[in-house]
């Protein structure tokens, strides 16, 4: 009597074995190519987290492609034309956001920054009790009535009252007004 083999099974485990094949060649081919991928990405982009971002694409893209990549004559020179256009990319969209950047600069009206009488006397609010430098900050900074101010705070519309009245008298005493 002829053995039968079972195909199916057999069928299997040789696909099994060539899946470990190819990861472990994918494996090598990370282990000897990622460090220099690395440093080229580096070099190109001045950050190592871009350049290992770049890397990781690169390596994602040999992986989805490995059964054609792997039979090339220079698989590495592959990946390293692969990671340099990537670069390129990363180069032109850097200055594409400059230019966006500059341009929003230019457009947008300049304003002049505070005043030194305004630093003076925000610097004594500062000094304030915590309360009243709430109180100060929400009622002249935020410009909120002095029930708005009560609301945020949740306290009476008097107690912010009475808070402001005695942050002034604190502020022209800090101040010498």
């Amino acid at each position: 009597m002829i053995a039968t083999t079972n195909l199916p099974a057999t069928r299997s485990v040789m696909a099994h074995q060539r899946q470990l094949e190819v990861h472990s060649d994918f494996d090598t081919f990370v282990r000897t190519t990622y460090p220099g991928l690395v440093g080229v990405a580096t070099a190109l982009t001045g950050g190592v987290a871009d350049a290992e971002d770049m890397v990781q694409d690169t390596m994602m893209k040999a992986f989805v492609r490995w059964d054609r990549v792997r039979d090339y004559e220079h698989p590495q020179g592959w990946a390293h034309r692969v990671l340099v256009n990537r670069c390129v990319g990363w180069w032109r969209r850097q200055r594409t956001e400059a230019r966006y950047l500059a341009r929003l600069r230019r457009e947008e009206a300049v304003t002049a920054g505070p005043s030194p009488d305004a630093l003076v006397f925000w610097e004594a609010v500062r000094r304030l009790p915590v309360r009243h430098q709430q109180v100060v900050a929400l009622y002249y900074a935020a410009d909120l009535t002095v029930d708005e101010v009560a609301g945020v705070l949740t306290v009476p519309s008097g107690t912010v009252r009475s808070d402001l009245t005695r942050a002034r008298a604190a502020l022209t005493t800090l101040l010498g007004d």
